[in-house]
């Protein structure tokens, strides 16, 4: 299996990643604030160098101000119902659905009016757009670091300035960016950054993180126990603990806090391969006749293209199948930017190497793509 989908989750996984994941299995079946004991006490101080770790990986301030979640879509659901209020959103046309939907939600209901800011040609979301769009109410701006359907990476300073002018927070899904693209908030303006453990980390499914500044805490979405308090029959305004009702995924909390580490001790050589086996794409694709490509050179290690008028979901079930190269066809969960590409009938075919990829694994995904372009019959 030649596997390109490093965008949705990243294949590979670091040793120590996996070793991390063991040990908290075997070494560790403790449920966090629930007890006393030694090791329990010992388990609460490692997820708090974890909340450290990605306090200090956002050049946030506290690590008090990072609540766990299960994954990036909890993470951007608890910023923006967390923080919601009657009033004005602004959301830009890259978004994926964990950030559309929640303020889409919001408006059904009444709760609130969205505004959709689409890209320049260049894919760039205009500061001068966003304050033309901002209005009286407006609480919140949403934009994301990198479009997980391109790779386009966003400039955040000058929004977030504008955000702030009208006393409205910028929010920061980075899903595509953490593992790739560091981020400080406090210098480009951003006041909730969301993120996952399972792709640029290389660490487990069902983690993530909202990281946010003190201005920005948000209300509890999820009520329930928080092993501190139980005292209260309501829950408890210590942070971060209110904002984490249940059982914490700490195997992939585990795997997450070894992904960070092992993405600051090889972060140079990962994005050296990334960005050598994304040019093979970016500049091979177009010499195939018939295909598009809608990527640029991005951190992320993204390439989306079409071949023709195909149907992109069945071109990337053809690789699969007759190639054994696995990508990712469709919408990729982003409408808005597929109306703005002028492809949401089609949607793209996305592939995404990663730091582990091979100038092989490249070509046969060429190859593959060459074979369809002249024979598209074989779908």
């Amino acid at each position: 299996m030649i596997y390109l989908d490093n965008a949705s989750t990243t294949n590979f996984k670091p040793q120590r990643v996996v070793d991390s994941v063991k040990e908290c299995m075997t070494k560790w079946p403790f449920n966090p604030n629930r007890s006393g004991n030694a090791l329990a006490t010992e388990m609460q101080k490692r997820l708090y160098k974890l909340r450290k770790k990605l306090s200090l990986l956002y050049c946030n301030d506290s690590a008090e101000h990072v609540a766990f979640t299960s994954g990036c879509t909890q993470a951007l659901n608890l910023a923006i119902v967390g923080n919601a209020k009657r009033g004005h959103v602004v959301v830009s046309a890259c978004e994926h659905n964990s950030v559309l939907r929640p303020v889409m939600q919001l408006q059904r209901k009444g709760l609130c009016k969205v505004t959709v800011v689409e890209p320049q040609p260049d894919g760039q979301i205009s500061p001068q757009d966003v304050e033309e769009a901002m209005e009286k109410d407006t609480f919140l701006v949403c934009v994301t670091h990198a479009s997980n359907v391109t790779g386009q990476r966003q400039e955040l300073k000058d929004i977030g300035e504008i955000a702030h002018s009208h006393n409205a927070l910028l929010l920061a899904d980075c899903a595509q960016t953490v593992g790739y693209v560091p981020l400080d908030m406090a210098k480009n303006n951003v006041d909730l950054v969301a993120v996952g453990g399972h792709k640029g980390l290389h660490a487990l499914q069902g983690a993530g993180a909202l990281v946010f500044c003190a201005n920005s805490a948000p209300r509890p979405i999820v009520f329930g126990g928080t092993g501190t308090e139980s005292h209260l029959e309501f829950q408890p305004s210590t942070l971060p603990d209110s904002l984490e009702s249940g059982t914490l995924p700490c195997p992939a909390l585990f795997a997450m806090n070894s992904g960070i580490d092992w993405w600051l001790d090889n972060w140079r050589q990962n994005g050296e391969n990334i960005a050598e086996m994304q040019n093979l794409l970016l500049e091979n694709l177009p010499r195939i006749e018939g295909v598009k490509v809608y990527s640029q050179q991005n951190a992320s290690g993204i390439v989306a293209f079409n071949v023709g008028n195909l149907d992109s979901t069945a071109v990337a079930d053809c690789l699969a199948n007759k190639f054994d190269v696995y990508v990712r066809g469709g919408l990729q969960c982003a409408p808005l930017m597929h109306k703005w590409l002028k492809t949401f009938e089609q949607g793209v075919v996305r592939a995404s190497v990663s730091c582990v990829t091979t100038a092989h694994e490249v070509f046969a995904l060429l190859n593959g793509v060459e074979q369809i372009a002249k024979h598209p019959s074989i779908l």
